[in-house]
């Protein structure tokens, strides 16, 4: 077994393991031991688990945002603009469990934080719809509700309790919703000289 790792694949390691089951059921005994590393080394990192799992959550929401500015940037039409880029959030989600979702519910600050996240994240996706619309490529709607739209759908479809009884992964709930968006707003053949992108949004949409 390795005995020694650089810094940033202890992280990366330490993030894996905090995005995949959370800290509840974790003490910090049992995360050093699961990362074969010392108390002394998480407390580097935070001083309590609840800091493990927003510096995780920081570091998440952070590559998240850079990546779906990165797949975006990739491209030219609008509505593959918006896809790539919605789909780049989806793809990052894939690696949220349940039981980071719940505990970043539990806390005041965890759901400060990704209430911010994802009002960085609705911004993004506004300044790529009203380009479009300028151009004809969406339709010319009233984008502060979009934005509320957007934002209100996930405040509830990240709840660790709807996506149980609704049996959904975060990204097939993000999915769907993105898609009944979408579909609302692309400008349709026969509004315009527009071919709509007809692939359905999914985390694997954009490579």
């Amino acid at each position: 077994m390795r005995t020694t790792r650089s810094h940033e694949e202890f992280l990366t390691e330490l993030a894996a393991l905090i995005k995949k089951e959370g800290i509840a059921s974790l003490s910090v005994a049992e995360i050093a031991a699961r990362l074969h590393c010392s108390r002394r080394r998480l407390y580097d990192v935070a001083a309590t688990k609840e800091g493990l799992l927003l510096e995780v959550a920081k570091w998440q929401f952070q590559d998240s945002i850079e990546a779906g500015e990165k797949a975006a940037a990739a491209e030219a039409d609008p509505a593959r603009r918006l896809r790539a880029y919605l789909g780049a959030g989806l793809r990052a989600a894939e690696t949220l469990g349940t039981g980071f979702l719940a505990d970043l519910q539990q806390s005041d600050e965890g759901r400060a934080l990704f209430d911010e996240f994802q009002l960085t994240r609705s911004k993004g996706a506004r300044e790529i719809l009203e380009a479009g619309a300028r151009i004809g490529e969406f339709k010319a709607v009233n984008f502060d509700i979009v934005t509320e739209v957007l934002l209100g759908a996930a405040s509830r479809l990240r709840n660790a309790d709807f996506l149980r009884r609704a049996n959904l992964t975060i990204p097939e709930a993000f999915g769907e919703a993105y898609e009944l968006v979408l579909q609302g707003l692309l400008v349709q053949t026969g509004e315009a000289q527009h071919r709509p992108v007809k692939a359905k949004l999914t985390a694997s949409h954009v490579r």
